[in-house]
């Protein structure tokens, strides 16, 4: 079934288009959940469960920590990169007047 869409008004063609996103939705959900179930069958066939064989993948692609570039001074077990947002301890820190330097490691 083709649509022409030249023919159609702009609220008609929004109207559509919301229509489609909930339809991809639906099929893409049917999608995983039959993919979901053939991983089932599969883990089960090799003696597993689902959350066996995904929990073993998730371990091998855990994304590496980066490494600490400041310490607590108060306590150098909390440490911080860099990046991201600033820990409170941080913010502290240079509100006291204090420099970030100081915390490098």
């Amino acid at each position: 079934m083709k649509v022409d869409l030249s023919t159609l008004s702009i609220s008609e063609l929004n109207d559509l288009k919301k229509e489609i996103a909930v339809e991809l939705e639906l099929r893409q959900h049917g999608e995983r959940q039959k993919l979901l179930d053939e991983f089932r069958e599969k883990a089960k066939s090799l003696g597993m469960s689902l959350e066996e064989l995904m929990g073993s993948a998730k371990g091998r692609a855990k994304k590496a920590k980066g490494v600490a570039k400041y310490a607590n001074p108060a306590d150098r077990s909390q440490t911080w990169t860099g990046k991201g947002k600033r820990p409170r301890w941080v913010h502290e820190w240079l509100d006291s007047g204090k420099s970030l330097e100081e915390l490098a490691l």
